[in-house]
C-alpha cells in the first residue's frame, strides 16, 4: 500500500498542522537556552577593593569589599542624601564661609562673604565635585561641620553600614574617615533609589552656579556620562587611589559598582566598564536563533510543499537573577494555517515578571520546501532537495 500524502488526511491534517506549530513554537522558547556565560572574572586591572552588585543588592562579584579605606569624594552622597533630609529649601541663599581647604583640592573657588543658593551648592558638590560647596552645604544645614558629620554618621548607622565613618563631608584625606566597597554600594543604591535630586543631579554632564550675580560653569568629574546605560554617580581621589561609585542600566536591568584604590584617573572607569560588561555578559540569555526554525506550515500555493517558520531575529535579553520567574507568549498576525512565503507569522514575547526582555517577530520562509512525512503528525524530516 503506498504511502499516503499527508495532504490526504484533509482537515485533521491541517489541525494536527496548527497543533504542531503551537507545540514546536512552544518547545522552542520555554527551553530558553542560556548563553555562554563570560569569563569567571571581570578584568579588573587597578582596582585594590571592588565590588558590583544587582539591583536588590546581590553580589555577583567583588575584591576586598569589606576592607576599610578612604572613599574619598564618594562621601558627597552622603553629605547629599543628610542635605536632602533637612528639607532646606534650594532657593536658600547661603553666605560663603572659608573652610580652610587645600588650595591644591577640588575647589569651585567659591570666597568667603559671596552668596549663592543651597541649590547651587548641591549642583556644584554633585556635578564637579567640588569640596568648598560641600563645606559650606554642611555648614547650612547643621550650622558647623562638625555638627553636620555626627548626622552622616547617624544616616550611616541607619543605613547598616558597619564599615563606615565620616570624619568631614566632603572626603579629604583624615584619620577617621573611611569605608568599604560593600558599604559604598549600599550606600550609593540607597541614595539613587530614594533621592530623585540626586539621581538627576549626577547624570549631568555640567552645572552652571550663580555667585553674587556671576555665572559660573563646571564640567562633570564623571568621564563615563553618556556611555550607554550610564547612570552616575560619584568619583573620588585621595593619596590612596582613585574611586568610583557607579550605575548602569542596560535592557531594564540596574547594576551598582564600586572600585577603590586605583593608581590611574582614567582606571577607575576602565575597571568600572570591566565590571558592567562582565556582569551583563554573564546574565545575558539566549532566546532563540534565527538560523533555527521553529515549526512548519503548508504552503499556500502547492499541497506538497511547506515553508519554515522562524525568527526574524536572534532573541535575546539580560535576565535579573532575582527578578522573577521568566514567561513567554506568543501572538497570531493571520488567520488560517496556510502561508505564502515571507508571510508574517506572529510574534513571540519574552518576559520576566513585568518587565519585557525580548520581543521578535515570526515570518515564513522566502522557499517552499518538501518535506517527507514519517509517523503520526510528531515526526517530520527534510527532504534536503529544495522544490522545483
Amino acid at each position: 500500500m503506498p504511502e499516503r500524502s499527508p495532504i490526504c488526511r484533509g482537515g485533521a491534517t491541517l489541525v494536527a498542522f496548527a497543533a504542531a506549530f503551537v507545540l514546536a513554537v512552544a518547545a522552542f522558547v520555554l527551553a530558553m537556552p542560556r548563553a555562554a556565560l563570560a569569563e569567571s572574572e571581570p578584568a579588573v586591572a587597578e582596582a585594590q577593593e571592588a565590588i558590583v552588585v544587582d539591583a536588590d543588592g546581590n553580589v555577583l562579584w567583588s575584591k576586598n569589599a569589606d576592607d576599610e579605606v578612604p572613599m574619598a569624594s564618594i562621601t558627597k552622597i552622603m553629605t547629599a542624601m543628610v542635605a536632602l533630609d533637612s528639607g532646606i529649601s534650594m532657593d536658600t541663599v547661603v553666605t560663603i564661609q572659608d573652610g580652610g581647604l587645600p588650595s591644591t583640592s577640588q575647589l569651585a573657588g567659591l570666597e568667603a562673604g559671596s552668596t549663592c543658593t543651597f541649590g547651587d551648592l548641591m549642583q556644584a558638590m554633585l556635578v564637579y565635585s567640588a569640596n568648598d560647596a560641600a563645606y559650606n552645604i554642611a555648614c547650612a544645614v547643621a550650622g558647623s561641620e562638625d555638627a553636620f558629620v555626627k548626622l552622616m554618621n547617624e544616616k550611616a548607622k541607619e543605613l547598616g553600614l558597619t564599615h563606615t565613618h565620616f570624619a568631614n563631608a566632603h572626603g579629604l584625606e583624615e584619620d577617621g574617615h573611611h569605608s568599604s566597597a560593600s558599604d559604598l554600594v549600599v550606600m550609593g543604591r540607597y541614595a539613587l533609589e530614594n533621592y530623585d535630586y540626586i539621581a538627576q543631579a549626577v547624570c549631568q554632564p555640567s552645572c552652571t552656579i550663580t555667585v553674587d550675580g556671576s555665572q559660573k560653569t563646571f564640567e562633570s568629574t564623571d568621564a563615563l556620562i553618556g556611555t550607554p546605560g550610564a547612570c552616575g554617580i560619584k568619583t573620588g581621589a585621595t593619596e590612596y587611589g582613585y574611586s568610583f561609585l557607579g550605575a548602569c542600566s542596560r535592557h531594564g536591568v540596574r547594576i551598582y559598582s564600586v572600585v577603590l584604590g586605583c593608581p590611574s584617573k582614567s582606571g577607575r572607569f576602565m575597571d568600572t566598564l570591566a565590571l558592567w560588561d562582565w556582569a551583563y555578559d554573564r546574565f545575558t540569555r539566549s532566546f532563540g536563533s534565527s538560523s533555527a526554525p521553529v515549526a512548519y506550515v503548508p504552503f499556500a500555493d502547492h499541497f506538497g510543499l511547506f515553508l519554515e517558520v522562524s525568527l526574524d531575529s536572534d532573541a535575546s535579553g539580560v535576565v535579573d537573577p532575582t527578578g522573577g520567574d521568566l514567561s513567554w507568549s506568543r501572538t497570531s498576525l493571520r488567520r488560517g494555517l496556510l502561508a505564502l512565503p515571507g508571510q508574517p507569522m506572529g510574534t513571540v514575547t519574552w518576559k520576566q515578571g513585568d518587565r519585557l526582555l525580548c520581543m521578535t517577530t515570526l515570518s515564513a520562509s522566502a522557499t517552499p520546501l518538501r518535506l517527507v512525512y514519517m509517523s503520526d503528525f510528531d515526526t517530520w524530516l527534510f527532504n534536503p532537495q529544495l522544490a522545483a
